[in-house]
Formats: structure tokens, sequence, C-alpha cells
């Protein structure tokens, strides 16, 4: 997947000097999708990075995937019949109701999970920096992600609606926290959805799933058996992501240090666009 990215924005100051720009800022690099900058996928430098840039829901999620994952293999190995997690228009008419929220939990293979997880790790610390990282910033990022799985999961729904192949993985979920993500600026301010920063997100979705449906199609077909990719699911995330973050992000910006308290600065001293 496409990692987010926006041009951080530097404002000069009296004490700022053309010749010495400022570094970028933890939010900044995390909306350029460097969160470690300059670090590999597999430094742990980049982790511990992650780790303090309000990236702790994406591992959360990253953790109950796994567990799942094991859990589905140590039922395997017992003998007992795969897991029912998927979803399809079959799965719910046997009562199988669940599946619309443990389909985002389970992964079509290691790969999949991978892939998932690397861009979740990417979007998440632009959204909690706006969100805040208390208990309140965890509600908002659990709603944002359930909702846009399960609005993802019903477009998908509604458009393969005698299909019994089921959808599995949490990226329609992403996609939601991805399309908030297109409209924060490394400030913490939400632009208008007319906006270039939109417009480039928008671009960048519409070109990754036309590259990932094109290669799943070839690779359904030499497999010779059903697959894909739920692209239904991706656009019904993004779509509430984008729209919905106005909404879902405080009034008041969340204080530098993310826990203690909140900033003076708010959206009625400065005007935050809704979609």
């Amino acid at each position: 997947m496409r990692p987010l990215s926006s041009r951080p924005i530097l404002r000069h100051t009296p004490s700022m000097t053309d010749d010495a720009a400022p570094a970028p800022s933890a939010l900044q690099r995390a909306s350029d999708g460097r969160l470690g900058a300059g670090l590999s996928f597999f430094d742990p430098r980049l982790w511990r990075e992650a780790a303090t840039l309000q990236a702790a829901p994406a591992y959360a999620v990253i953790g109950v995937c796994i567990v799942g994952s094991i859990l589905g293999v140590l039922h395997a190995m017992r003998g007992g019949p795969p897991w029912d997690w998927g979803l399809s228009a079959q799965a719910l008419v046997e009562g199988r109701w669940y599946a619309l929220i443990s389909h985002m939990f389970e992964h079509a293979g290691h790969w999949h999970l991978f892939l998932n997880s690397t861009f979740l790790l990417g979007v998440t610390p632009v959204v909690m920096a706006r969100f805040g990282v208390g208990p309140a910033g965890w509600l908002r990022f659990a709603l944002l992600f359930l909702v846009s799985g399960l609005l993802g999961a019903g477009l998908y729904l509604a458009l393969h609606l005698d299909s019994a192949v089921p959808m599995v993985g949490a990226s329609g979920a992403i996609c939601g926290v991805w399309g908030a993500a297109s409209r924060i600026e490394p400030e913490g301010e939400i632009v208008p959805i007319r906006s270039e920063q939109v417009w480039a997100q928008v671009k960048a979705f519409a070109k990754m799933n036309l590259i990932l449906f094109g290669l799943l199609f070839v690779l359904a077909r030499i497999a010779g058996g059903p697959g894909g990719l739920a692209w239904e699911a991706h656009l019904g995330g993004f779509l509430f992501g984008l729209f919905a973050v106005p909404w879902l992000a405080p009034r008041e910006f969340p204080s530098p240090g993310g826990r203690g308290g909140l900033s003076a600065r708010t959206r009625s001293g400065r005007p935050c666009a809704k979609g």
C-alpha cells in the first residue's frame, strides 16, 4: 500500500531564518510516511519511534490479528475446521453475524497481514496526533476503525448479494484511517474536501486499488480459483474516514505532550473545514 504523503508546512518566525530551517516534527515525518526518516522497516529504531508517535492503536490492532492467526493455526492443528471469520452474504444467511466484525481481524496469509500492518502503522500516527492519545483519542480511533470497516463491508455485501466467497482483512477499516489522515495537515488542521492535499490522496487511493486489482486478478486466474481485491470495502471505508474526521476530531487540539491536557488553540479560533 502506498504511504500517506503530504508536504510539511514550515512557517517563518522571527527566530527562523532561511539558512536554518527547523527539523520536521514527528507529525510531519509521520504524515510524510517517514516514521523513522531514513530507517529500514526492519530497523528496531523505527519501531521504537513509531511507539512514541501515537501508533499504539495500530500495534493493538496488529496484535489482535496476530493472536487470531495463531489461534487459527492451533485450531487447525487439532483437527478442527477452518475459522469461519470471513464475511459473505452466505455467512449472514447462515447466522454468522459476528463475521461483520471478525473478518477485519482475519487475513489471507502472512503477507496480507504484513502489508496491512505496515500501512496501518504509517497512517495511524497522523490521526492520533489530532485525536489525542488519551482514552478519548483511543475511543475516537476505535469508532473510526470499526465504522469504516462496517461501512466497507456493507458496500461489499450490497454488490455481492449472492456470493459465497468470504472477504477477510482489515484493509477496509485501514482505508477509513487513510481517508481521515488525508484531511489532516502536519499542524493538525483539517483541510476542506476540495483541497490539493485531499485530491492527491484520492488519486493515490485510486491508483493503489487499480494496481492491486489488476495484480490479484491475474494471480487468481493463474491459480484457477476465486479471489481478488475487495475494492468495495476499501472505497466504503475511505469515504467514511474522509467525511467523518471533522466530526470525530476533538474541538480542541491535543497538547504537544499528548496526554497532559489540551492546548489553548481550538477549532473555533482557527476554523476547521467540514465536508
